[in-house]
């Protein structure tokens, strides 16, 4: 198990100031302290690569069959989408934190498609264009490594890079799935009560970021973003993971 969720003071410690000290601020208050909720979670549950292309990747692969702009791969791990955009006819920019993974994806890739693949070693948080226009953003299971302000800072970089008329393609982990059965309760006392992000949870030095339907639509349109496809499907090689999945274009 991992730490403590350090958060949860000062949540509770803000709603009392907002509520004025009342009833209910006690009540959420003694509930905070009562729990103190430790997140059921290991590293590999949240990093864990995709093995195998799922639905939203191959939507972004297909989509950029035709396109004369590059697609953007954000966190593209083992290059599954990267590969499938390129076998396709499509231009990619693949990027991810690691080197040795890129290093790993070229060594995949036929050299005669090296043309049309560029690959970038940085972080999400880290990375931007200011003058690049892609043809479609595929960001998959990336999000939930954000806090709230990157999360949303990531989210209008994307709409910047894709307007006027990119797509993104974009998913992340959903806290009803069974492995975070734990979390349930808590995650649904925090909506109830009108936090903004109920599914961030930080303990020391690092965080999950569990985005439902509702929160990743709303900050779609937030970006301005117009969502055409949502949907959400438990991963195929980790059936206690719920994964959100939208498509969504650039507003008028």
């Amino acid at each position: 198990m991992w730490g403590r969720m350090t958060h949860i003071w000062n949540m509770g410690r803000e709603r009392g100031r907002e509520w004025g000290g009342g009833y209910r601020a006690a009540v959420v208050q003694r509930h905070l302290e009562a729990t103190q909720a430790e997140i059921p979670a290991h590293r590999d549950a949240i990093e864990r690569m995709s093995p195998a292309l799922d639905s939203l990747s191959l939507k972004f692969a297909i989509y950029l069959r035709n396109s004369r702009l590059e697609g953007l791969d954000v966190g593209c791990g083992e290059g599954i989408a990267t590969i499938a955009a390129l076998a396709r006819g499509g231009r990619v920019m693949a990027v991810d934190r690691d080197p040795a993974v890129l290093h790993r994806l070229l060594a995949r890739v036929p050299s005669e498609q090296y043309r049309r693949l560029k690959v970038r070693a940085a972080s999400v948080p880290e990375l931007d264009f200011k003058f690049s226009r892609f043809a479609a953003v595929h960001a998959s299971r990336v999000l939930h490594f954000l806090p709230p302000d990157a999360l949303r800072a990531t989210l209008r970089k994307f709409f910047r890079w894709l307007y006027p008329d990119g797509k993104l393609f974009v998913s992340a982990l959903n806290p009803r799935g069974l492995y975070w059965r734990r979390l349930r309760a808590d995650y649904s006392r925090r909506a109830m009560f009108g936090e903004a992000w109920p599914g961030y949870l930080e303990w020391t030095g690092a965080c999950v970021h569990l985005l439902d339907e509702n929160i990743l639509t709303r900050e779609l349109h937030e970006a301005g973003f117009i969502v055409e496809e949502l949907s959400s499907y438990t991963l195929p090689w980790d059936p206690e993971q719920l994964c959100t999945a939208a498509v969504a274009r650039c507003g008028p």
